[in-house]
């Protein structure tokens, strides 16, 4: 694999493979030019999703129905809290409901609450540690270290690391992509569940991911294919002329 010298870089495309067990593997292609993200997935409904580090917005594009929709992480974030908050208030009626119910009855619906989520919103997450492996390795050409992840005692997934540099990745894209993966994570964090996207992460770039289910296996993996550095379409990046743009949904007044 070339990698470019630094007075030639240009913009950035990576190609990700991810395979899942007993599914046919999908690819990904993910662009960097001038401060913009976009992202193809190799999934039926063709779904492209735009970012803009300049305005800190992301915009998911539909080509089969000409449509784009836009999302300010900030925006997106009150009505993440919004429906929290709404979601705790039922709770909490139900929970003051179940009191007058017969105690073996109270036992049964905790007991389905418990099933299917419902009391789950407000509990903390298992702390998240990572641990580096000695030595080094190689994925889709590029030198890496791997990172295992753990939450709480279970193994969740693994990293290879490397650095965005040994990528030809020029520092401006490198920021991009930081700024995108900073949104991200923020809006994670308001769903709960920052996964991939912790505070405490460790520097690098990921080449190969794996993440394990509840018996240790591997579950699914994502691995960069290759990385090119060739100028990109500047049109790539915005809106087509014509999409109709669709509002998201609103939560009703209480």
């Amino acid at each position: 694999m070339t990698i470019m010298s630094g007075a030639s870089f240009a913009d950035t495309r990576l190609s990700i493979q991810h395979t899942e067990s007993g599914k046919e593997p999908q690819n990904q292609t993910v662009m960097v030019r001038s401060g913009k993200v976009r992202m193809e997935y190799g999934t039926d409904d063709n779904t492209v999703l735009l970012y803009d580090q300049a305005d800190n917005t992301f915009f998911a594009i539909q080509p089969d129905e000409k449509s784009y929709m836009e999302f300010d992480p900030e925006k997106t974030a009150e009505m993440m809290d919004q429906a929290s908050q709404m979601q705790q208030q039922m709770m909490a009626k139900l929970q003051e409901s179940l009191k007058d119910m017969p105690e073996g009855q109270r036992e049964k619906m905790m007991m389905l609450m418990n099933r299917s989520g419902q009391a789950m919103p407000g509990l903390p997450e298992e702390p998240v540690r990572y641990e580096s492996r000695a030595g080094s390795d190689s994925s889709g050409g590029f030198t890496c270290h791997w990172v295992e992840v753990y939450q709480g005692e279970r193994k969740v997934r693994e990293l290879c690391l490397t650095e965005p540099t040994s990528m030809g990745m020029p520092s401006s894209d490198k920021e991009t992509m930081m700024a995108m993966q900073s949104s991200m994570k923020a809006l994670a964090k308001r769903l709960g569940s920052a996964g991939m996207f912790q505070d405490n992460m460790p520097d690098g770039f990921p080449v190969h991911v794996r993440h394990f289910g509840s018996n240790g296996q591997v579950t699914s993996e994502q691995q960069v294919q290759s990385v090119t550095h060739d100028g990109l379409d500047p049109g790539l990046f915005e809106i087509p002329a014509g999409y109709e743009k669709r509002e998201l949904p609103t939560l009703p007044q209480q």
